[in-house]
């Protein structure tokens, strides 16, 4: 992934978990989104936090539980 995309996803996953559209901040989504997010965080047995909820969105989590079983 290249580093414009990468800060894409990143600005992204920042507006989602802070509910920021086009016509404002929507906190439902915002608590929608964090609790899909979470849900797939606590599916891997990791802590439900902002930084876990990161890593899964840029596929930082999955690549790490991908390590751990090949060892």
């Amino acid at each position: 992934m290249s580093d414009a995309q990468f800060n894409d996803k990143a600005e992204q996953f920042d507006r989602l978990w802070d509910g920021i559209t086009p016509k404002g901040v929507n906190r439902t989504k915002a608590l929608k989104f964090r609790q899909y997010i979470l849900e797939h965080v606590r599916q891997t047995r990791r802590t439900l936090n902002r930084e876990n909820a990161r890593k899964y969105w840029m596929g930082i989590l999955q690549q790490e539980i991908a390590e751990q079983d090949n060892f």
